[in-house]
């Protein structure tokens, strides 16, 4: 490779296989091993998979003054017209540090072979305190600090490394927390029988415990104490695991408090379970050798690490629990692909083979400002839609679980929102958060769940995207929601009980109701969010909106709705109208909404079906999954209702509420006796319910 591949800031590799077939050159070694190594295959979807490597210069002069950048190559895989998700994303090599002539900065550092070096990670976790100060002991994406658990647990507990044993916390005292996955291991955990023989200083390296404890705790202890830490927090240990209402569930309720709190939170990112361990905290475990190729006698390139593509494959990252403790985490130290790699708010991967220790790099990564993390802000509906769609495509190995692993994120979301939750759905936008889409094939009805609601199904996420077609400011949601939508919910507290209390009440403590609804049904009737009732559906009696008194019968129980405040059973009961419309295989046409055809081409799994009316016209459409299309075969003729209006597209000028394009989004049933179920939710043209014989009607929601 001549000097003059550079001037094009271009280098064609050709396909992968042929570069995989070059081990005896160094630098396709290495670039193969950048984009992804094993995992990339030769053929994509039929196609051939190519290398090409873009030349940039590095962002950060290394000498500061007019010193010139550094070039770093950019090594991708692709193929013609297939995406190659196995791919490491946005791949670096750079010159070896102690090879530059222009100095070390963010250039590939040599790493200890044998172990981490943390006294480099104690000097990181200087650096963010000299250098960033507030700003990273803030909670993520909020402006106020983090409260201490101690202050707000009655029994917060952490591991004392030094005395090797369990101690009762003051809110003086600093730790960290590990973040891992217990997957199939055994893990020891703290029950009211051993508790107090925990609290012994030395229990933990006493040989009948110091065996049971998994190697991961064990090397998180070690790392904390190695880091100059003196506390460190892990669910199985710090909690009495079989107190579960006493102290297993308030400390749930707190996991955000617990990991916002902590001074540095260590992440598992590599292990299957508690039994892998931390690479490098010990001798010769790293596991993964630094990739460093000589390419010439006076020339060594290196893959800087991007723990992001060290992650692809990890359980770590589908596992449910996991997602809130780095969604809450002001300090993280990923132990990843063989390094530890440290992140902050401005701090997006220092790791031990890049040389980040300079007051210029970290000064100009300050200016380019730190995120949120997962939290977009206090007037920002997607502070609610990310963290559900990231959830919510994670896995749990106790379905049971869906509240209590997201337990921490709701408690945030109650605090962006000024709401409480509702089965996972904010009450003060319930209308339009009954929109979601799912986003995979392999979704199922998860058991012990209600319908309506993301936590009701699992295997493959959804995709809750208000942004996506109206204003993301909670603001402008909640004025919108105030003249576009028509049905009280109400939610039934019990199947045995005729009792149904408001969903959400709107005029609770502000002067202008008596907090139980009767307001509605008063001298002047309001919506579900207090607009005023507008007259929709002209040739129906829409004036019925209390719930029929009644016992419901041949019901599931669903499980405890750990989010909210005033849980009740889960099953809904409303008034609103329902038509009846044929599904069938869609008519294309140029009135095909675009938002269709974009949306066909990354459900997989779904399929597009036409609605339509009773004299045969297109009304709209819906996806709905293959795996209900199976049981349920076109043509057929199925109820829905009308939910609200709402619509499938962003306005072109963004004058979302004056621009045409709002639509009724109408819900397909599945009735099981005496109550349905969602199917899917789709669209159609106001005033085309007429073709559907409308009539007002209850409905139980499970």
């Amino acid at each position: 490779m001549s000097s003059d591949s550079f001037a094009h800031h271009f280098i064609d590799l050709g396909r992968i296989a042929d570069v995989r077939s070059r081990t005896h050159c160094p630098f396709c070694r290495l670039t193969l091993t950048a984009v992804g190594g094993p995992r990339v295959p030769d053929v994509k979807n039929g196609e051939p998979v190519s290398v090409e490597i873009s030349v940039i210069k590095n962002g950060v002069s290394p000498r500061g003054g007019d010193a010139p950048p550094t070039r770093v190559l950019m090594p991708s895989a692709s193929a013609p017209t297939a995406f190659v998700d196995e791919a490491a994303v946005f791949p670096e090599i750079a010159l070896v540090a102690n090879d530059s002539p222009e100095g070390p900065v963010s250039l590939v550092r040599p790493v200890r072979p044998d172990k981490i070096d943390f006294a480099m990670v104690a000097n990181w976790l200087s650096i963010c305190e000299a250098f960033h100060g507030d700003e990273c002991r803030k909670k993520p994406g909020m402006d106020d600090f983090p409260v201490h658990p101690a202050a707000m647990l009655k029994e917060f507990r952490l591991i004392d490394v030094e005395k090797g044993c369990l101690v009762r916390a003051t809110t003086d005292d600093k730790y960290t927390a590990l973040s891992y996955v217990w997957g199939s291991a055994t893990v020891m955990r703290t029950l009211k029988s051993n508790v107090e023989s925990l609290e012994q200083p030395g229990a933990f390296t006493a040989p009948d415990i110091h065996d049971q404890v998994p190697l991961t705790i064990k090397d998180a202890m070690q790392a904390t104490r190695e880091i100059g830490i003196r506390h460190l927090w892990v669910d199985a240990l710090c909690i009495v695991q079989d107190d579960e209402d006493g102290e297993k569930l308030p400390h749930i309720k707190q996991m955000n408090r617990i990991y916002e709190t902590a001074e540095l939170v260590l992440v598992a990112m590599s292990g299957r379970d508690a039994n892998a361990g931390l690479p490098g905290v010990r001798p010769w475990t790293r596991g993964v050798a630094q990739p460093i190729e000589q390419i010439t006698p006076q020339l060594r390139l290196g893959v800087r690490t991007a723990y992001g593509n060290d992650s692809v494959g990890s359980i770590y990252e589908t596992r449910g629990w996991t997602y809130q403790e780095t969604c809450f985490a002001r300090r993280q130290l990923v132990f990843a692909g063989g390094q530890v790699v440290f992140i902050c708010k401005y701090a997006g991967n220092w790791s031990e083979d890049r040389v980040v220790e300079d007051a210029e790099l970290v000064s100009a990564e300050m200016l380019e400002g730190g995120g949120g993390g997962a939290w977009d802000g206090d007037d920002d509906i997607r502070s609610y839609e990310g963290p559900v769609q990231n959830y919510s495509s994670r896995t749990l190995s106790f379905q049971s679980d869906v509240y209590a692993a997201f337990a921490g994120v709701s408690q945030r979301m109650r605090d962006l929102l000024r709401t409480d939750l509702c089965h996972g759905i904010p009450p003060r936008y319930f209308d339009w958060c009954l929109l979601w889409d799912p986003m995979n094939a392999q979704q199922t009805r998860r058991r012990g769940t209600p319908s309506w609601s993301w936590s009701g199904w699992e295997g493959g996420g959804v995709f809750p995207h208000i942004w996506d077609w109206y204003s993301p400011k909670l603001r402008d949601i909640r004025n919108a929601l105030r003249s576009r939508t028509w049905i009280i919910w109400h939610h039934r507290v019990a199947h045995d009980s005729v009792e149904c209390r408001l969903v959400w009440n709107w005029d609770a403590g502000d002067g202008d109701g008596d907090g139980d609804g009767d307001a509605r049904e008063g001298k002047k009737k309001k919506n579900f969010y207090g607009g005023e009732i507008r007259s929709r559906f002209a040739s129906v009696d829409c004036s019925r909106t209390r719930p029929t008194e009644r016992i419901l019968t041949g019901a599931p129980a669903y499980h405890p709705d750990l989010l909210c405040d005033t849980p009740a059973s889960g099953f809904l009961q409303f008034w609103t109208i329902s038509v009846r419309f044929r599904l069938d295989k869609p008519v294309a046409s140029s009135s095909s909404s675009s938002g269709d055809e974009m949306a066909a081409g990354w459900l997989r799994g779904q399929t597009r079906l036409g609605i339509f009316g009773d004299g045969g016209r297109q009304l709209g459409s819906i996806h709905v999954l293959d795996t209900w299309l199976a049981k349920n075969p076109v043509p057929l003729v199925g109820e829905f209702i009308i939910l609200c209006e709402a619509r499938d597209e962003r306005a072109d000028d963004y004058d979302y509420d004056g621009e045409p394009g709002w639509k009724y989004k109408v819900m397909l049933l599945e009735w099981h006796g005496e109550y349905a179920e969602r199917v899917a939710v789709g669209s159609i043209n106001r005033g085309d319910e007429r073709e559907g014989s409308p009539v007002w009607k209850e409905i139980i929601l499970g």
